[in-house]
């Protein structure tokens, strides 16, 4: 058994769960003008209604939803995205 600084104990040795890097999620624009999907995954990512979303996405062709561990919420969209720096470890 391993147990972390964080008191989170687990049973397996995972490279996924002794990694502290911060990631960063951008939504990645496919077109000129914002899908519903984008504008449904920045409202959901950033906590903003669907007329702020849409506005904040207008301004950017790529646009910061998230820093940290967010890949779980934005997979459940059909939007493009990347994340920085690349994600090495694999669902």
């Amino acid at each position: 058994m391993i147990c972390e600084d964080t008191d989170l104990c687990v049973t397996s040795d995972s490279p996924m769960l002794r990694d502290r890097t911060i990631y960063k999620l951008y939504l990645i624009k496919e077109r000129g003008k914002n899908t519903i999907e984008e504008i449904r995954a920045t409202s959901r990512m950033c906590g903003f209604n669907y007329i702020e979303a849409s506005k904040k996405l207008k301004a950017e062709q790529q646009f910061l939803l998230s820093e940290g561990d967010a890949l779980k919420i934005i997979s459940c969209f059909d939007v493009c995205y990347k994340v920085i720096p690349p994600y090495p470890h694999t669902k």
